[in-house]
């Protein structure tokens, strides 16, 4: 059996779910409550391991697990050793190791597992989607200090949290944005929405809207989160970043609506103010053709478990090497 020792409470990933603990165990790999005796180190940081690393040094091995982009920043599968201290092993957005394609949600709450398990969508129509309004939801953090959340990759920025900032207070002021997220000066956002059943919450939200602005934070290959899939699912048409990663291995073009094709807040508003219901209803349906097909090819190949077995396998090549 190989041992892993938790460095936090790791939550929202599986090595905190029940269900997942279990699944590793079937696999061989245990968590243990014992430093001495574990194999592994694992956290969600890399600072979270220093402490360890300076202790235990080449005795144990040391991983870095997370689903989130902010929390570490390596481009690489494994640090380099410094002085006496060990590399880290990395699984993280950027070693796409973690999200294997765009349609991997690889939280551990059973609405995500069970993400793609429903019935295919409702094409629109006539009948079903008569008219709609030029008015845009987004549910967003407020972020708008470009120097805090810049981060960039050999000069590339890979933010896109102060942008959709930027985009989501330019077009509230044309009373085409209505906003609804934390942090936002009072008046600006309608709630904060975060409370409670949030995906029953934000599905609410959506149905009364027919455009999303739902730009991820960070912009890299395959970390699609449940973001344009939601906006989808809600018969929202997504407004979406597509340069710099590889959603249209899904999309095809005009499908959502790329800011990308604009690079102008005020021409992206114009192109949603004009917008007839036949374009609409075209762009929606191929977003809806891409959502079934995924519910389609998900029936046999669960992208959540294939997330875990990548796991299971980096943890054994990492005690092999």
């Amino acid at each position: 059996m190989i041992k892993l020792y938790k460095v936090g409470i790791m939550e929202f990933t599986p090595f905190n779910d029940p269900e997942d603990i279990n699944f590793l165990r079937t696999k061989g790999i245990i968590i243990t409550d014992n430093l001495e005796e574990c194999d592994i180190f694992i956290a969600c940081s890399l600072k979270q391991l220093n402490r360890l690393r300076i202790k235990f040094g080449a005795k144990k091995k040391y991983l870095v697990w997370t689903s989130e982009p902010r929390k570490d920043n390596n481009f690489t599968n494994k640090t380099n050793p410094i002085l006496w201290l060990p590399g880290v092993h990395i699984m993280n957005v950027y070693t796409e190791n973690i999200y294997l394609n765009n349609y991997t949600l690889p939280f551990t709450e059973d609405f995500f597992k069970n993400y793609w398990k429903i019935q295919p969508l409702e094409f629109l129509n006539e009948n079903n989607c008569p008219e709609i309004k030029p008015k845009v939801a987004t549910l967003i953090f407020y972020r708008n200090d470009r120097k805090k959340w810049s981060f960039k990759k050999q000069g590339v920025e890979l933010d896109l949290s102060y942008l959709r900032t930027q985009l989501a207070l330019f077009g509230h002021k044309l009373n085409m944005v209505d906003i609804y997220g934390k942090g936002w000066t009072e008046g600006l956002s309608i709630e904060k929405s975060r409370g409670g059943n949030w995906q029953k919450r934000k599905g609410e939200i959506l149905d009364k809207y027919d455009f999303n602005l739902c730009f991820e934070n960070t912009n890299f290959d395959y970390y699609c989160t449940e973001k344009i899939w939601d906006s989808i699912r809600y018969k929202c048409l997504p407004i979406y970043y597509g340069k710099g990663n590889k959603i249209y291995e899904n999309f095809p073009k005009s499908s959502f609506v790329d800011y990308c094709e604009f690079n102008d807040p005020q021409l992206l508003f114009d192109c949603i103010s004009r917008m007839k219901i036949n374009e609409y209803r075209e762009r929606m349906n191929l977003c809806i053709e891409v959502f079934n097909k995924i519910i389609e090819e998900t029936r046999f190949n669960n992208p959540y478990e294939a997330m875990l077995l990548k796991t299971i396998q980096n943890i054994i090549d990492i005690m092999e090497s």
